[in-house]
């Protein structure tokens, strides 16, 4: 069996490089503990290694469906269950954000829900022209997770974020580019090798200086530590509730869910 199957994260090592492949495609490569965690590791190991740049990427069809649902807490797992599978989502986000290493994301398909807060959080991402993003937790009875509440009224204003964290609306690559959301847009299935070619460009370029300037970019979000920990309270909160549970069900069921 090819071993790459086995694996819910995909490793690639080069020159100043290293490329991250979520590979969970039987879940559109939902994210749930066993991959946050591989990603976290991955992430650290990239930057002990030095290397310059670490590419994230689903692949040449979708980023990542989001939280995988399947595998989430439930309010049964006790007061702070349903943000279990979050304190992993902030592990990776906070590795992001705080490693000398460039991230760059490749976004084809889709990135929905928390790994469109995934996203959000690398320094620089190329998508391709047919992707969009989205931030159905309202539909689902969940609570905006993943920084999406922190990023998006930072960066879109707050009457253009409701539209995205309270109504669910998609957000297509070529409008995450005009709002400075997406740094490069590509044809369909050239995000991945674009976003390699730019990491092999930082790779030979000045890595400490680059380091420095991220650190100085980071600076500006400089409270993102304090809003994810309200964030996981709130989560929380809401997992308790009867939204909450009607959205799981609902999914589940693959239908419309009936709230009020």
């Amino acid at each position: 069996m090819d071993v790459a199957a086995e694996q819910s994260l995909v490793v690639d090592v080069a020159a100043g490089v290293t490329t991250l492949r979520l590979h969970r495609p039987h879940r559109r490569n939902a994210l749930d503990h066993a991959l946050l965690e591989q990603l976290a590791t991955a992430l650290r190991e990239a930057e002990r290694r030095g290397q310059a740049a670490v590419v994230l990427t689903g692949g040449d069809t979708y980023f990542s469906s989001g939280g995988d649902i399947g595998s989430m807490p439930t309010s049964s797992d006790g007061l702070f269950g349903p943000a279990s599978r979050l304190a992993l989502v902030h592990e990776v986000i906070e590795t992001v954000t705080r490693s000398d290493v460039v991230v760059v994301a490749a976004v084809e398909g889709y990135a929905v829900g928390a790994a469109w807060g995934l996203v959000l959080a690398c320094d620089l991402v190329v998508a391709a022209e047919d992707a969009f993003f989205a931030a159905p937790f309202a539909a689902r009875g969940l609570t905006a997770d993943g920084g999406t509440a922190y990023h998006l009224p930072r960066r879109l204003g707050p009457q253009r974020a409701a539209k995205h964290l309270l109504l669910g609306e998609r957000l297509t690559a070529g409008a995450a580019a005009e709002a400075g959301l997406v740094s490069e847009v590509v044809a369909p299935g050239a995000a991945t090798g674009q976003a390699v070619a730019i990491a092999q460009r930082l790779a030979l370029g000045p890595r400490e200086s680059n380091a420095l300037t991220k650190r100085l970019q980071a600076a500006t979000r400089a409270d993102l530590g304090e809003f994810l920990a309200t964030e996981r309270m709130a989560v929380s909160l809401a997992g308790h509730g009867g939204d909450a549970a009607e959205g799981r069900a609902a999914f589940t069921d693959r239908r419309e869910p009936r709230f009020g």
